[in-house]
């Protein structure tokens, strides 16, 4: 919890002194956040000690490995509230179509729902698309080899967490995606690609999830994390945000779930991270889930982190998934905490080696059911570059809530009696 320095320099002493094998420790902290965790080898005794000798410690627990499967797949003047004045000038908008686009695309650009996507042939979207403004991704990694990092425009930038004293794992910190299911790259690609994406101009940060060689030989799984490498992956996205001064530009995408059963204080700490951001003017984007029962519709309802935080953080957007025709895909969660969709069924996407491409299918880009989050991670950087949006979106405090609103406003449902589906305002051509 927040404390004095003198509280904090004491349990730092104290877990120095009773570190196993003098391993060195580990720790994240933010200036409005205090100390967000540390992590230390300790026999159980001695953590059962610092909990009785330290009671600024909200909690003293084992840092947990959890699976990777939980990766899932959306007034005041300017002067006084924002964060800078426009100039004065004549904008000119050039509007670009993205020929035979894959299907998914041209749900985006779809200016109503008389007009099937079948009978469109292009994706149309403005020039800017997200030029200018950074989206993280928190995730596997992605492929660099793809056409679709090596061809996209913005700058790239990679984030390595996790602690590297824990003897128990080493974490692989190369620039790849190694998951079977391309998770990384598809979700990069729908977000950010030249031929998947929804922001092909923006700037990009890999934060990729610390996925771990386990020491271990009885539990050989590599696809495995621990609670402390999501908290510091986390706090690294706040970090850097902070140190780059990204505030008001800047959208990350958290295309994963972590479990109900996740340790209580870690939990505290991912929505404390996730609120900070979202003060710092920061658009967080998390994915519904894919798993509901399509037989028997169990867990129709959103039923975990960070999706379940949008209980208290009404600016967090939490999106489910749909067919192009936008009929909600039958593994996809919902219920009152879903702000809207995006295709999410059998969707193309960059794949984690080679160069060509998966199709996939969820909330937080496809495969394993997960691209929808990305295409409106990619759709919140696509508004937050459009010069004529600046002063309405653009103010101190109030960056996440007016995108967040920008994007329900213009997101309308394909289909009767179902949910809203993201829309970016512009209009793609029919065939003739």
């Amino acid at each position: 919890s927040r404390s004095s320095k003198e509280d904090t320099d004491s349990v730092y002493t104290d877990l120095v002194g009773k570190a196993k094998d003098s391993q060195p420790l580990y720790s994240k902290s933010d200036d409005s956040l205090g100390v967000i965790f540390w992590t230390a080898l300790l026999v159980p005794s001695d953590a059962d000690q610092l909990r009785k000798d330290h009671p600024i410690l909200t909690s003293v627990a084992e840092d947990k490995f959890i699976p990777l499967e939980g990766f899932r797949d959306p007034g005041p003047s300017l002067e006084e509230e924002g964060y800078f004045i426009p100039k004065e000038r004549e904008e000119t908008q050039t509007i670009i179509k993205q020929e035979n686009p894959p299907e998914q695309l041209k749900v985006v650009s779809q200016p109503s729902k008389e007009d099937e996507v079948s009978n469109l042939k292009n994706f149309a979207y403005r020039e800017e698309a997200g030029r200018d403004v950074t989206v993280y991704v928190f995730d596997s990694g992605a492929n660099k080899d793809h056409s679709e990092w090596t061809s996209q425009t913005g700058t790239k930038k990679w984030i390595f967490p996790g602690s590297r004293n824990d003897p128990r794992y080493t974490i692989d910190d190369s620039e790849t995606d190694k998951t079977e299911d391309s998770h990384g790259s598809c979700v990069y690609s729908m977000a950010v690609g030249p031929r998947f994406g929804t922001a092909k101009n923006a700037n990009v940060v890999i934060v990729k999830h610390a996925i771990f060689n386990k020491k271990n030989p009885d539990d050989p799984d590599e696809e495995d994390t621990v609670e402390s490498a999501t908290l510091d992956g986390m706090a690294s996205i706040l970090a850097d945000v902070k140190d780059s001064k990204l505030q008001n530009k800047t959208v990350v995408n958290l295309s994963f779930g972590l479990t109900s059963a996740l340790e209580v204080a870690s939990r505290d700490k991912v929505y404390d991270l996730i609120k900070e951001l979202l003060a710092n003017d920061v658009v967080v984007v998390t994915s519904s889930g894919n798993e509901r029962d399509e037989d028997t519709g169990d867990r129709s309802e959103v039923d975990d982190y960070p999706a379940l935080f949008r209980k208290d953080l009404q600016n967090l957007i939490v999106v489910g998934a749909t067919n192009n025709e936008g009929e909600t895909w039958s593994e996809s969660q919902g219920g009152d905490l879903l702000d809207l969709s995006g295709p999410g069924e059998e969707i193309l996407c960059a794949r984690a080696t080679g160069k060509g491409v998966t199709v996939q299918s969820g909330t937080s880009f496809a495969l394993t059911a997960k691209s929808a989050t990305a295409s409106v991670s990619g759709l919140a950087a696509y508004f937050l570059s459009l010069p004529e949006l600046s002063e309405r979106l653009k103010r101190r405090g109030k960056t996440a809530q007016n995108v967040k609103n920008l994007i329900l406003e213009k997101a309308y449902p394909r289909v009767d009696g179902e949910i809203k589906v993201l829309y970016n305002g512009e209009k793609s051509d029919l065939k003739t």
